[in-house]
């Protein structure tokens, strides 16, 4: 399975963290960071070989719904799994991204441990790269 992985956040300590979570796996992807929107779907028309989407919502210039939105346009790019990880906790935005086309939410966390814990079992229960991890210490 390719192991290449988008973060789409802004915030660059959101970004560092997801990073972390997924180089605690046993067979570390390759990660790639964009800040934006525009720029993640920049990076997949570059490029459609992706495991796997980690999309906040909040976004300068393209939110996350609008990224959403032109992935399932695009059938060479609709079948790469997309988990929003977002700090929303408006459960008809949750739904909605479901309903859009999203595989997966996590919520955004302050707790490390639980952030990482949640994506974990999310990536895990998905089926998508990282399903094995090293043990959290």
């Amino acid at each position: 399975m390719n192991k290449r992985v988008l973060i789409v956040d802004d915030f660059p300590l959101d970004a560092e963290l997801t990073r972390r979570v997924l180089e605690a796996c046993k067979d570390i992807p390759e990660i790639v960071i964009v800040a934006d929107g525009a720029e993640a779907l920049s990076e997949l028309e570059r490029r459609h070989d992706y495991a796997v989407i980690l999309l906040d919502l909040r976004l300068p210039k393209v939110d996350g719904f609008e990224v959403l939105k032109q992935l399932s346009s695009k059938p060479f790019l609709s079948d790469i799994p997309i988990i929003v990880v977002s700090g929303n906790r408006n459960d008809y935005d949750r739904m909605r991204v479901l309903v859009m086309g999203a595989t997966d939410f996590v919520e955004k966390t302050i707790d490390y441990a639980q952030f990482r814990d949640e994506l974990f079992r999310t990536l895990a229960r998905n089926r998508l790269c990282c399903e094995d991890f090293v043990s959290p210490a």
